[in-house]
């Protein structure tokens, strides 16, 4: 209690400084003064969905005025009404945007509106419901909703309700009775929807979409500036779907005051069209609608259902994963176009469209441990069927050391203390920014000191780079909030490296997801573990978060052997790995005294776990020093260096003149000889009959083995001589011939 007189308290600040929340603009917009102090944010599981902006009007233009909230379209008059939440002004609109009437209610402050087919229901923030006649505009009875225990702020009509007769769902956004209400049309409790969402504004019964009946409910949220989520609820299970959408993603972009206001549904706006349609509070306020769901006949064409992989599949191949599926009903007519959607969970782009098919290769190589979603749309000229959309899984990286912890619970953790060892809990919440559950510290009971929970040992390999990550919120209260440090130890919590720190911040510190890297020390990294302390005054913090937390490291290529062998004029390099991950391959780097440089590449084995041969034969050396090294590269381009090794290609002590290869030839060949020493050397070709043909060296040539390659193209098949002649600069002379055979 002490906390929430606190809240008040600094809620009365908060509205008095224009700087947080303009005299102005809190006077033309109807805030849940609950979410102006605390972090609000939904504790479903959430799924992104894009929806088409069938309309949006600038509301404050059009009624001359802000202050708007709640809207409802009446189609027995084919026009929209909106409310002023603080007065009894009210504005009637045509259905293309623009005003048709100003007039007053006979009552002030309706927040929400519903339409039954006849008359008008208006919530007006108390425990009795206002009907209204659409026409004359005049109070015709009323609704008694006194069992809802805040009366009614938002307001909805449920056609189906109460055996068909009709029902109205209302309910405030005053905790804790965050719950939904729905009466009969005389106002008898029919039935309490739990909810813990907060700042809820408006609310719409659904039931033209798959799946339903559904309620859409729309969320302050946690009050200008942040997301403003329409929620989708099971109307029959009252569980929220996680479906949602941010208006102020679309409607309210750039809306810096958007806010919830009140919710409709109507099917008698755009034809073959059911509209999800609101006002947004805001500078401006907006009067908006969604394309919620197709109204027309069915469409005929089957649908794309029973996929492999099933649905959720995991451990998955990298390449060679082929989706496919069978078309079934409702629909009775096979697709004359079909499309394949396939991506990155959260980024499916199109691969296909064009002649139907019912399976379909991934191409490429895939990614290891990533989720990819895909579907598939059937089409014929006039409609088209979208399947479910599926999911599934790739293999871990053989090569990953890899400690997840998604906090289902604490058996991996123990409660150090020694402060606040009840605080900790795993909660069923979301929070942080993964999926729920996750690892929560509470304020309650407070404490002043440090609180600490370290996980099990976790075996990490010695001198090794790895990263981290998790998902993290910190939900402010009050200064000094304290300081959360998430670390690693590995003797046992006697000494610490931080991964991540946060030191007293003023505001809420994320959702957000939290990255880095460390690297292990030489000994003793097989008793990491991870410990997440919070020190401080726990009554300033309201909760923090964590989940998703990770360490991860990849087996390195790890070379065990680099040995160079010369044999004449030639060096022969063998080397070996152990494990390799991520590896492209070696670029092989040689030096003969000078900077080193890439003489070729030789393609890796990727990521394998298996012992790994490579060898490399560099030819046509002069006599000398050489020395050799390996740049391993991995696919993202990082790279590490191996030893030198070192090679002596001896110069050979006699002239020698071989045998050029190949022979017979055509057209070309090569011819090698060696030198003893320096010499003036002539290597020449002759016909049969002693005429010579071409002239391939003549100049000074140093000692070693040496290569000339012979061009015969332009002569004509048969026997030919080559003849090698060498003067050395001891005097030395060396005269030899050889035959060869040019064959056409």
């Amino acid at each position: 209690m002490c906390k929430k007189l606190f809240t008040f308290s600094v809620l009365f600040v908060l509205f008095t400084v224009s700087i947080v929340f303009p005299q102005q603009a809190l006077q033309n917009r109807d805030i849940d003064p609950s979410i102006t102090g605390v972090k609000i944010e939904p504790t479903i599981p959430v799924t992104e969905a894009t929806w088409d902006v069938e309309f949006d009007y600038d509301a404050t233009v059009i009624t001359g005025a802000a202050g708007n909230a709640g809207a409802v379209y009446i189609p027995t008059l084919g026009k929209f009404w909106t409310s002023r939440w603080a007065s009894a002004v009210a504005h009637q609109w045509n259905s293309d945007g623009t005003l048709d009437v100003q007039f007053n209610l006979p009552f002030s402050g309706t927040r929400g509106m519903a339409f039954d087919g006849q008359f008008i229901y208006c919530s007006i923030n108390t425990s009795t419901v206002q009907i209204v006649d659409p026409v004359s505009r005049s109070l015709i009875g009323t609704v008694p909703v006194s069992a809802a225990p805040n009366g009614a702020r938002f307001i909805t009509y449920n056609p189906d309700g109460d055996g068909g007769l009709g029902s109205l769902i209302v309910g405030n956004w005053t905790s804790p009775n965050l719950s939904f209400y729905e009466f009969s049309m005389s106002g008898t409790l029919l039935r309490t929807i739990a909810s813990t969402v907060t700042g809820v504004y408006g609310i719409a019964y659904d039931n033209w979409s798959v799946g339903g009946p559904f309620l859409w409910v729309w969320s302050q949220g946690s009050g200008a500036g942040t997301p403003q989520y329409i929620m989708q609820m099971d109307y029959t299970a009252g569980t929220y779907t996680g479906v949602q959408h941010d208006v102020i993603s679309d409607v309210g972009l750039g809306n810096a005051q958007g806010i919830a206001g009140g919710l409709f549904v109507t099917d008698d706006l755009v034809p073959g069209k059911a509209i999800l349609g609101g006002l947004l509070q805001g500078t401006p306020d907006k009067l908006f609608g969604y394309e919620l769901a197709l109204t027309g006949p069915p469409c005929p064409v089957q649908t794309p259902e029973n996929p492999t992989p099933a649905n959720n599949a995991v451990d998955l191949p990298l390449s060679g994963v082929v989706l496919s599926w069978s078309n079934g009903g409702p629909g009775t007519v096979p697709p004359n176009q079909v499309e394949v959607f396939f991506g990155p969970t959260g980024n499916m782009v199109s691969f296909y469209s064009g002649a139907p098919i019912t399976q379909f290769a991934v191409p490429g190589s895939l990614n290891y441990y990533r989720n990819y979603q895909w579907k598939v749309v059937n089409k014929i000229d006039t409609c088209n069927i979208t399947s479910s959309t599926w999911s599934f899984r790739t293999i871990q990286d053989p090569s990953l050391v890899d400690f997840c912890e998604p906090f289902a619970d604490l058996n991996n953790w123990t409660i150090v203390g020694p402060l606040g060892v009840t605080n900790w809990t795993a909660s069923g919440t979301a929070n942080a920014g993964g999926t729920a559950p996750e690892l929560r510290m509470r304020w309650t009971p407070s404490f002043t000191g440090v609180s600490l929970i370290r996980s099990n040992e976790i075996p990490l390999v010695n001198n090794m780079a790895s990263t981290f990550s998790f998902n993290f919120f910190l939900d402010y209260y009050a200064a000094p909030s304290g300081t959360v440090t998430v670390g690693i130890t590995y003797d046992g919590g006697t000494t610490q490296e931080v991964l991540y720190q946060v030191v007293d911040p003023t505001a809420n510190v994320g959702p957000t997801l939290i990255e880095g890297s460390f690297t292990t020390p030489a000994t003793g990294s097989d008793n990491a573990q991870i410990q997440i302390s919070y020190n401080g005054y726990s009554f300033n913090i309201d909760y923090i978060y964590w989940d998703n937390l990770c360490v991860r490291q990849l087996i390195p290529v790890e070379l065990i052997s680099f040995i160079a062998k010369s044999d004449n004029n030639s060096v022969t390099l063998n080397w070996s790995t152990a494990t390799e991950t991520n590896n492209h391959g070696f670029e092989v780097q040689r030096s003969s005294g000078e900077e080193f440089h890439t003489i070729t590449f030789v393609q890796g084995q990727g990521t394998a776990t298996e012992i790994r041969n490579y060898s490399y034969i560099d030819k046509d050396l002069k006599a000398g020093h050489y020395s050799y090294r390996l740049k391993q590269v991995d696919y993202n381009g990082n790279f590490e260096y191996s030893n030198v090794v070192e090679a002596e290609v001896i110069a050979p002590s006699v002239f020698a003149l071989e045998q050029n290869y190949p022979n017979p030839f055509n057209p070309s060949t090569t011819i090698n000889f060696s030198l003893a020493v320096d010499s003036k050397v002539s290597l020449k070709i002759f016909n049969v009959l002693g005429q010579e043909v071409a002239s391939l060296l003549n100049g000074q040539m140093s000692a070693g083995s040496q290569e000339v390659s012979f061009d015969a193209s332009s002569l004509n098949s048969g026997v030919y001589f080559y003849r090698l002649e060498a003067d050395g600069i001891d005097g030395q002379k060396f005269s030899s011939i050889k035959k060869m055979i040019l064959t056409k």
